[in-house]
C-alpha cells in the first residue's frame, strides 16, 4: 500500500531547507506550511500500515485519551462438578449431586448406624467420633450457621446466586473429621463426597474458627479455684504430691507450608523440617487444662513457659492461690508433724527454669529416697507425654504434618483436636476419678522384699504397673559415672533429715488462724523439692503411696480401650 499519492508527493517540500532562501532566512511560510502537512500525512500513513499488520482496528486511536475501549466480552465457565460424569443407558454423561456420593449413602441417610454395632465401631475408626456425637457436632454447626456472620451460615440455608442450594452440610464435617483424623488431602475428600476441594477448604476454615473457639472453650476448662483443681488433684495426692495440678511439656507439630521469611525461626536446633511448639498441660486422666498457642519451633520449653497464662499465673501468684495441702516433714525430735501449704504446681522435666511451681526430678543424686521420688516423679510425668501420643494417634494430621498454608492455621488446628480430645475422654468415661490403684510397697505385695525393697524375681509382671516396675531393688546412682566402675557403698547411705534454713524463714507467713503456712511460689526450688522427698518418703514408709489406675467399662462390661 502506497503512503502518499504521486500528486500530493510532488507538490510538497520533502525537507525544511525547501522553506529557505539561499542566504539561510527564512522566505517562504506557504512552503512551511505545506511542509508541515506533508510531515502529519505522512506520519497517519506510516501508522496506519502498522495498525494493518498487527490487525487491530484503524478506527482505534490510542492517542485519543477520551475515547472508551472496547469492553471486553464476558465469558461463563463451564458447569463443573467433583466426579465429571457416570454413564447412563443411552451413553449420556450425567453430573453426580453430592446425595449420590458414596459418603452420603453410607453415613447421612444410612439409619442402621444407630442400631449395628459393628458399623459404628468402623465409623468410630474411620471418623474418630461415634456417630451419636456426630450428629450432636452436625446439629451444633447448624445452630452456629442460622444468622449471618456465623461460622457456617454459608452452608446453612440458601444464600447464593439464583437460590443455589448450599453442599450439604452433613458431608462437609465428615470431610473436615477424616481431614483431621487421616490427614486426608481435599482431593481425597472430593472422590468421597462429589464436593470440590475448594469448597471443602472454605469449610475447613470455619471449621477451625469454630472448633478453636466454641469447642475449645467447651470441652478444655483451665481451674479457676481450688474447687476446680481439687477434681484434677485426686491422682496425684494418691500418688504422694499433693497440691499438684498437673504435669507440663512441650510438642513440635510439623509445618510445612511457612513462610520463607518464618523458616528460620521455625527450625529447631534437632529438627530439619519448620515445626511450631506448644506448652501443654494435663492431668493423670490425660485431660488438657490448658494449651499455649503455638511458637516458634526455634523456642525451647523455658521460652514457651514464659507465655503459659497458667503457669505465669501459678508464678506470680494471680491462678490458684487459694489451694491449700499440706506435707509431712520432720520436726527437730525426729516426729512427723504436717505443715501447711498454699497455691498449686506441677511436675516438669529439667528444661524449665527453676521456679518452685514447676517441679522436675532430680538428675544427679546418690541419695535412695531423691532416686526413688526421681523415678516415681518421672512415671507421673509421663501423663502429658501420653497425651501427646493419645493426641498425634486420633489426630494424624498432627503426627503427619499440617500442610494449610499460614502458621496460625496450625494454631487452630492444634486448638481444635485438643478439644476434641477431651470430648472424646467424657464420651468414653476417662475424664472422672480414677479410683482404682496398685500400692507401690504394701506389705501384701508379692514383689515386696527384705527392708521394703523390691523384689520381682518370679513374679508376673504383665499386671504391675510399669512405674513400679521402675523401682528395682538396685536403684542406680545419678551422678553419671563415666569411670564403668559402678557406685560405692554410700549410695545405699540415706541422707539425715535437714532442718529448714535460716535463709528461708521469709517462705512462712501467719494465716488467720495463727497457724504457720508457707506459699509455693515464695519459696525457693531446691526447698520445695527438698520438702516434697521428704513427705513422698514418710508416706512410702506408711505404705500411702499408690499409682492410681482405672478401668473403664462399656456398657456390656468390657474394658475400653484408648485408640
Amino acid at each position: 500500500m502506497a503512503l502518499l499519492s504521486a500528486t500530493v508527493a510532488s507538490n510538497l517540500p520533502k525537507t525544511l531547507l525547501q522553506c529557505f532562501s539561499g542566504d539561510s532566512t527564512f522566505s517562504n511560510l506557504e512552503q512551511f506550511i505545506r511542509y508541515t502537512k506533508y510531515r502529519r500525512e505522512r506520519a497517519k500513513s506510516l501508522r496506519e500500515a502498522v495498525l494493518h499488520c498487527v490487525e487491530i482496528d484503524d478506527d482505534y486511536d490510542p492517542y485519543q485519551h477520551d475515547k472508551v475501549p472496547p469492553q471486553r466480552v464476558k465469558k461463563y465457565r463451564s458447569k463443573r462438578c467433583a466426579v465429571p460424569w457416570k454413564a447412563c443407558v443411552d451413553d449420556a454423561t450425567v453430573a453426580l449431586a453430592p446425595e449420590q456420593s458414596a459418603w452420603y449413602r453410607l453415613y447421612v441417610i444410612n439409619r442402621a448406624l444407630l442400631t449395628n454395632t459393628k458399623s459404628q465401631r468402623d465409623f468410630r475408626r474411620r471418623f474418630r467420633l461415634p456417630f451419636q456425637n456426630y450428629l450432636e457436632l452436625v446439629e451444633l454447626c447448624k445452630e452456629n450457621g442460622l444468622h449471618r456472620g456465623d461460622f457456617f451460615h454459608r452452608w446453612c440455608g440458601l444464600d447464593k446466586v439464583n437460590n443455589k442450594k448450599s453442599s450439604p452440610i452433613e458431608l462437609l464435617v465428615l470431610g473436615a473429621l477424616r481431614y483431621l483424623g487421616r490427614g486426608w488431602t481435599f482431593d481425597d475428600i472430593v472422590e468421597s463426597t462429589c464436593i470440590s476441594a475448594e469448597v471443602h477448604r472454605c469449610f475447613l476454615e470455619a471449621f477451625l474458627d469454630f472448633g478453636s473457639t466454641v469447642l475449645y472453650s467447651k470441652y478444655v476448662v483451665t481451674p479457676q479455684n481450688a474447687e476446680e483443681a481439687k477434681t484434677h488433684s485426686i491422682e496425684y495426692e494418691k500418688a504422694g504430691f499433693p497440691g499438684c495440678i498437673g504435669s507440663c511439656d512441650c510438642t513440635h507439630i510439623t509445618t510445612e507450608k511457612c513462610q520463607y521469611k518464618l523458616k528460620n525461626n521455625h527450625t529447631g536446633h534437632n529438627k530439619k523440617e519448620t515445626t511450631r511448639t506448644f506448652n501443654l498441660t494435663a492431668n493423670h486422666r490425660r485431660r488438657i487444662l490448658h494449651s499455649t498457642r503455638g511458637g516458634p519451633g526455634r523456642w525451647n520449653d523455658q521460652t514457651m513457659v514464659t507465655y503459659d497464662r497458667f503457669i505465669t499465673g501459678l508464678h506470680e501468684g494471680t491462678g490458684l492461690a487459694d489451694i491449700s495441702f499440706q506435707l509431712f516433714e520432720y520436726n527437730d525430735n525426729g516426729d512427723t508433724t504436717p505443715v501447711k501449704y498454699s497455691g498449686g504446681y506441677v511436675i516438669v522435666d529439667n528444661g524449665y527454669h527453676d521456679w518452685s511451681v514447676t517441679v522436675p526430678p532430680i538428675s544427679r543424686t546418690n541419695v535412695i529416697r531423691e532416686i526413688r521420688w526421681s523415678k516415681w516423679v518421672e512415671s507421673m510425668r509421663k501423663d502429658v507425654e501420653c497425651t501427646f501420643g493419645i493426641l498425634k494417634g486420633r489426630w494424624r494430621i498432627l503426627k503427619c504434618g499440617v500442610r494449610v498454608h499460614g502458621i496460625d492455621k496450625v494454631d487452630l488446628i492444634w486448638l481444635t483436636c485438643c478439644a476434641l480430645h477431651n470430648w472424646l475422654l467424657d464420651i468414653d468415661g476417662l475424664s472422672s476419678e480414677w479410683t482404682g490403684g496398685e500400692v507401690a510397697n504394701s506389705d501384701e505385695s508379692e514383689w515386696l522384699g527384705e527392708l521394703g525393697a523390691h523384689d520381682f524375681s518370679g513374679v508376673n509382671r504383665d499386671r504391675i504397673p510399669n512405674a513400679i516396675l521402675r523401682l528395682s531393688n538396685n536403684l542406680t546412682n545419678r551422678n553419671f559415672d563415666a569411670s564403668g566402675m559402678g557406685p560405692g557403698d554410700d549410695v545405699l547411705v540415706d541422707r539425715d533429715h535437714m532442718p529448714i534454713n535460716s535463709d528461708h524463714v521469709s517462705d512462712r507467713m501467719e494465716d488467720q488462724a495463727g497457724q504457720s503456712t508457707r506459699v509455693v511460689k515464695n519459696l525457693t526450688l531446691n526447698f520445695f523439692r527438698r520438702k516434697l522427698i521428704e513427705h513422698f518418703h514418710i508416706m512410702w514408709s506408711r505404705n500411702n503411696i499408690v499409682w492410681p489406675q482405672v478401668r473403664p467399662t462399656n456398657q456390656n462390661g468390657r474394658e475400653l480401650r484408648i485408640d
